[in-house]
Order: structure tokens, then sequence, then C-alpha cells
């Protein structure tokens, strides 16, 4: 976890949001980009926007970063609002998709042009520069130029440049978007490495789950203008509030199911084929006996009964099986053309996979059903 000393010590988070909204065009034509937006982020997270296309992540980033200005609400950094000041006038930087290096200068010059601009004495433009070379381990490059680097390369030095200037909130773009898959889970590490060396605050922009699972302190999944959910990413992968959050993050299986009794937080219910299991409920949810739900079951919950075990939770059709080199997928189909999807570790020694058009037997593991709110 990145240090948040100072957001103890200071009294202030380094951003805040309230009702904040911005709306684009007017009259019929007018699109609410952002729907009164309430949100914290302390000094040093690594906190990340997640969600679809069009959802209004991008557009709360433009608005930090002082490209938009809000139609309403409240924006504060550092305790201080900002509305109406310009991108230089705020103490952010901004890391975009395409890394807008210039190509005639070299990796050093690059990285203090930032500073450069803020008229810094030359000696702090050096020590600062060679600081972040050796920041993102790229000492040994500081005198090419942008077109004989990689991609990965590239976005290196587009984060060394904007960290030089030691912005209080580093403000990212779906900044690995360009790179190959392998690169990509390598630049995972390295942002956040670099996240817990600076203390900087990261605001992180992205529509993969995956990047914002592995990288990030807390996650605000977001859809239409608002914030569905925001937590840690355990707390948004295992207690989704909501249909679209679980279905977002991760592989999901969604089943109707009866409430037979509650008990607090924890409910039992009865599932297709008639097995009563124990099933947590979301804050705020409090469905009585008899009434219809819907239930979460995460692919990795599940597992096969043995062949010698008459006994399970759900029973199903074998439709396909898909093998992912890590684990395997066990694609059913359950009554009602219901489909449920198991996922099996490749440890080096699980038996074979069903075959295709074999009835199973599915359990499912404790802990492992949540209701979720329609």
């Amino acid at each position: 976890m990145g240090d948040r000393s100072g957001a103890a010590a200071g009294g202030q988070a380094a951003i805040e949001t309230r009702d904040l909204t911005k709306v684009f065009g007017q009259g019929q034509a007018a699109f609410r980009a952002l729907d009164r937006v309430t949100l914290t982020i302390e000094k040093g997270e690594f906190f990340t926007l997640l969600g679809p296309s069009g959802c209004g992540k991008t557009t709360l980033l433009r608005l930090i970063a002082g490209f938009e200005q809000p139609t309403a609400g409240d924006l504060l950094i550092d305790g201080k609002a900002v509305a109406g000041q310009g991108p230089n006038q705020r103490p952010v930087n901004t890391v975009f998709q395409n890394y807008a290096l210039f190509p005639h200068m070299t990796v050093a010059d690059n990285i203090g042009f930032g500073l450069k601009m803020l008229k810094k004495p030359k000696s702090e433009i050096a020590a600062t520069t060679d600081a972040m070379l050796r920041l993102v381990k790229m000492t040994a490059m500081a005198d090419r130029k942008p077109a004989a680097i990689s991609g990965g390369q590239q976005q290196r030095v587009a984060l060394a440049r904007a960290l030089a200037p030691r912005p209080r909130v580093l403000l990212l773009d779906e900044p690995l978007s360009a790179l190959d898959l392998k690169l990509r889970k390598e630049m995972q590490g390295e942002l956040k490495r670099l996240q817990l060396e600076t203390g900087i605050t990261f605001v992180f922009v992205t529509h993969d789950q995956e990047e914002a699972l592995t990288m990030s302190d807390r996650i605000a999944v977001m859809a239409e203008g608002r914030i569905l959910q925001l937590g840690s990413p355990a707390e948004i992968y295992n207690h989704p509030a909501e249909r679209f959050v679980a279905d977002f993050i991760g592989d999901t299986n969604f089943l109707d199911a009866e409430v037979t009794a509650r008990n607090g937080r924890t409910v039992m219910v009865r599932l297709p084929g008639g097995a009563v299991r124990k099933a947590s409920l979301p804050e705020g949810l409090a469905p009585a006996a008899g009434e219809r739900v819907t239930i979460v079951i995460r692919p990795e919950h599940a597992s096969l009964a043995p062949d010698r075990d008459g006994e399970g939770d759900l029973e199903g059709t074998v439709e396909n099986t898909v093998f992912f080199g890590t684990d395997t997928h066990i694609l059913l189909r359950l009554p009602g053309d219901t489909p449920f999807t198991l996922r099996r570790q490749n440890t080096g020694t699980a038996t074979s996979p069903p075959e295709p058009g074999r009835t199973a037997r599915i359990r499912v593991a404790e802990g492992g059903i949540q209701v979720l709110r329609a």
C-alpha cells in the first residue's frame, strides 16, 4: 500500500468531489457525462476509476486535471477549491494514452522539459532528470530519441517526465492500452512500484478489470456517469453490490434462487434443484423468506463432485471445456437452459476434464454465494 501518512498528518484528502456534475451540450442535445459524483481520494493512494467506454471515468479525470470545468458541484485538491483553474494552475500532471513525447528531444531532455518550463535551475534539472532516469530504469538510454526505444520504454519516459516536477497527484488516462499483453502485465508492476517509491497519489483510468484489481488500493466502478461501488479490489470482487459490478468484474454465474430464512447479513437460499445453502447479503438489502432473488457464484467457487459422490448443490450437463494454461473452464448447462461455468486449476495432477454431454454434479464452496440487488 502507498504511504498515506500525509493524509493523516495534513488532515486533507488529495482529492474531494461533492455532487460533481458535467453536462455537455444544451437542451435536447444535452448529455450528462457525470452525475453528482461524490468521492474522496486519500493522499498516497493508488486509486482507479474503472468502467466501460462512456461511463464517465475519463470525464472525471479531465475535470480533476483542469481540461474541463464542471457544470455543477465542488472539486477540491489538497482541500482547496480549483473551479476555474486551468491545468497549469493545479498541482497535478497527466500521462496520456499516446505518451506525447517530443520526437526531436532525447529521453533526458523529454524528462527535464517540464522542469525547464518551470524555470528551475540547471543543476536542479540535471539532478532531478538523473533521479528520474534511475527510477524508471532508463539511465542507459538517456541520449536516445523516442523513435529509438520501445513502446514500453516510451511509456516509462512519459511517466518520468510527469513525475519530475513532483506533482501532488498523477493522473493516468489508460496509459497501458497501446502495449501488448506481456508488456502490459510487466508495466502494471512497474506502475505500482513507482507509486510506492514516490508516495504520490495516482489516479488511474482503465476499462481493464485486471489492471484495476492488480494495482489499486481502491477502485470506483462507474457506469452512466455514476459511481456504483467503491472499495478495495477484494471488496469489489468478493462482495459486488449489484449485478452490473458483479458482471463487469471477473467471470460470474447468475442464478435465480428463493430465500428460505434470514439472519442478519446472511440468508438461506434454495438453489435450482432444491439444495439449500447459506448466502451473504450486501448492505441495504433485506429480502424476506419466500422472496425470489438473484445470486452470484464465481467460477472458482464451484467444483465438480467426484463420480462416486452422488451429492452436490447443482446439476448440469457438460457442454465444453476450455484450456487456459493455468486453469481449465468447464462450461455447463443447468435445467432451465441456464449457463454455468466453473474453473479448475491445472495443478499437473488433476484428472482429465469431463466429456461433453455427460451429467455432472456441482459443489459450491462455503461462503461462495452472494445475493445481489436486482
